[in-house]
């Protein structure tokens, strides 16, 4: 999950539109779609803008000017969370800090029921941002509280739906990039793959979703 630089281009218009959370994943999906037409341009930044230029901009035209960011963010952040295709293309133009590893099985955990057992007595995690930085966890009576840096928070609930694998469902937020990438009852499962020295491999797939990504939950 990630922010970049998003410039948009003002419009003004005499029409104001209220965003429903149907009308945002509707509009993502379009651009989504439209991004897989795009597959001749090999220059992503070329790809990214006509992107943008073609479907993008001319939705956002449709508000007033004042309003524009805000839509535009709304719909950034929901298109990374529906298009693998669209998070694929930001990580070649902005690498994250670690390699973002993607697949289409779900993985199978390498751990035993006691290595489980003792992930589940753990109430204190942490995880790396895209850009380095640490988000601190905690998992505590079936709540689960993300804080960030800046010291925003997410917060989400929890349940486990076996003895490898727990389901993240989400319930609100502070932070800019969490409350736009998620939407109250948008749910996550985690499975908890493997343990090494100071983490755990755990891997995450958004529900309705065939890909699996991995990354390290730290514990101390």
């Amino acid at each position: 999950m990630k922010k970049i630089a998003f410039l948009l281009l003002l419009f003004i218009s005499n029409f104001t539109f209220s965003q429903t959370p149907k009308e945002i994943d509707s509009v993502s999906m379009e651009l989504c779609d439209y991004l897989k037409t795009l597959s001749n341009i090999k220059n992503d930044t070329l790809k990214i803008t006509t992107l943008y230029q073609d479907k993008l901009y001319p939705y956002l035209g449709t508000f007033e000017e004042s309003k524009i960011d805000a839509a535009g963010q709304r719909v950034y952040y929901r298109l990374q969370r529906n298009c693998v295709g669209f998070r694929e293309l930001l990580d070649r133009l902005e690498p994250p800090k670690e390699k973002i590893v993607r697949i289409t099985t779900k993985p199978v955990t390498k751990l035993n029921k006691k290595q489980l057992a003792e992930f589940k007595k753990r109430t204190q995690f942490k995880y790396k941002e895209f850009d380095g930085s640490d988000t601190y966890v905690e998992m505590k009576d079936n709540k689960w509280t993300d804080t960030f840096t800046n010291n925003t928070y997410s917060k989400l609930t929890y349940k486990w739906l076996s003895d490898d694998e727990f389901q993240l469902t989400f319930i609100e937020s502070n932070n800019e990039t969490r409350s736009n990438f998620s939407f109250e009852g948008d749910k996550f499962n985690y499975i908890v793959l493997d343990i090494k020295d100071d983490h755990y491999l755990v891997s995450v797939n958004i529900e309705g979703q065939n890909i699996y990504e991995e990354f390290k939950l730290f514990f101390e």
